[in-house]
């Protein structure tokens, strides 16, 4: 069906095409992916979307259908995964897509079960919201990777379950504003690689990672006064000391791209002390103030004066 007219594909459009392996629509002016247009498909190995104009996926679009070796998304201007876009969609080796997403609404991959390989690559998010991953289980490896994810929202992963490998991998993120996997998530290896964190979160609470396997380097942090959010975090897999020779400095600008082990952090006050010089940047200044009582004193006596 490639190269069509193809403008709308109707809910169900393929149900009861027992012999169909291979389904491709590609170059075509498909503007949209409506809901249960994919759905119920059994025998479906192969599913080709790429190269459309496909600028969002509606809800519960693929419901029903399972035992499909790749669903390709490529070359779409994909924007927005609606919620339950991938809800009821089962056994999928490999599901790739467009770059360029901005939004992924909350639970936009509920009941997506058993997938080899998720990749996110290239999205431009204002934010990684809460619950975008509540209810997606038995992944063989999740990729989110070189993408910008704005503020990773407090429950970003939250009823995300059942998961080998979960890739963070050379991203640009604004704020973790809390980053929480939990051990009855099931979740065994958390790659966190290359990122460059603009924001730490504001409390060493604000990470907890109960996983198998932590990695943690060729990431770049801020060393003011928030690293010892992360110095004191889970991300430290091992000895601090090793963590700093591993990982880089993302500011003050001064160590921009620097280890973070050239930093002595004893010296640098943590954000919530009150100190009178700025400590690496950490923009943690002491006010001196006059009393009230004092200050009309001494304004008094330079009246007698003039």
């Amino acid at each position: 069906m490639d190269g069509n007219n193809i403008s709308t594909i109707r809910p169900f459009a393929f149900r009861g095409l027992s012999k169909l392996r291979e389904l491709s629509i590609q170059y075509t002016p498909l503007p949209f992916i409506e809901k249960f247009s994919f759905a119920a498909l059994q025998n479906v190995s192969v599913l080709l979307l790429a190269n459309n104009k496909i600028r969002y996926i509606e809800g519960y679009s693929f419901a029903g259908t399972s035992n499909i070796r790749l669903i390709l998304l490529s070359n779409n201007p994909l924007l927005r995964i609606q919620s339950h876009a991938f809800s009821g969609l089962t056994n999928v080796v490999r599901l790739i897509f467009p770059s360029g997403i901005r939004t992924i609404e909350p639970d936009a991959f509920d009941g997506l079960q058993h997938v080899w390989l998720l990749k996110l690559t290239y999205m431009d998010l204002s934010s990684l919201q809460s619950y975008t991953f509540r209810g997606l289980s038995y992944v063989q490896s999740l990729n989110i990777q070189d993408s910008d994810l704005g503020i990773v929202e407090k429950n970003a992963f939250t009823g995300l379950t059942h998961v080998d490998r979960l890739n963070i991998v050379n991203n640009k993120i604004d704020l973790i504003e809390k980053l929480f996997l939990q051990y009855e998530s099931n979740i065994d290896t958390l790659r966190f690689h290359g990122n460059h964190v603009l924001e730490a979160p504001r409390h060493v609470k604000d990470i907890s990672l109960e996983v198998s396997s932590i990695s943690a380097v060729d990431n770049h942090f801020p060393c003011d006064c928030q690293a010892h959010n992360v110095l004191e975090s889970d991300f430290v897999n091992g000895t601090v000391t090793e963590f700093q020779k591993r990982n880089y400095c993302i500011s003050p600008i001064e160590y921009n791209g620097k280890p973070m082990n050239l930093v002595d952090f004893g010296l640098v006050a943590r954000c919530h002390d009150n100190v009178v010089q700025d400590n690496l940047g950490s923009g943690v200044i002491g006010i001196i103030t006059l009393p009230t009582t004092l200050f009309l004193v001494l304004l008094f006596s330079m009246n007698l004066f003039q």
